[in-house]
C-alpha cells in the first residue's frame, strides 16, 4: 500500500541550475515525512527535454531538498558547456 503525498498549495521553488530550469515541489507524506518532486527542463524548441526526479521520504524538508539537488547536479554534471572550456586557443 502506498501512502498518498500531500502538497500544500504553492509549495514550490523555481531555480536555474547549469542553464536548466528546475522546479522543486515539496510534498508531505501521510506519515509526516517530506519528499521532493523535481522537474528539470533543458534545451530550446525541438531540442528541449524534461526529466523528473522524486526523492525518498525524509523527516526534514531540508534533507529532502538536499537529496533532490544532489540528484539534479549529478544528472547535469555529465553535460559539458564547451563555451567555457579551460583551454584557450591563441591564434
Amino acid at each position: 500500500m502506498t501512502k498518498k503525498a500531500i502538497r500544500p498549495p504553492g509549495d514550490v521553488k523555481d531555480m536555474m541550475i547549469a542553464g536548466c530550469h528546475v522546479r522543486l515541489a515539496y510534498e508531505r507524506t501521510a506519515d509526516a515525512q517530506w519528499t521532493v518532486n523535481a522537474t528539470v527542463m533543458c534545451g530550446v524548441e525541438d531540442n528541449a527535454e524534461e526529466q523528473s526526479i522524486v526523492t525518498q521520504p525524509f523527516e526534514a524538508r531540508e534533507s529532502a531538498e538536499r537529496e533532490a539537488l544532489q540528484q539534479i547536479t549529478s544528472l547535469l554534471g555529465h553535460q559539458t558547456d564547451r563555451s567555457h572550456s579551460r583551454v584557450r586557443n591563441w591564434s
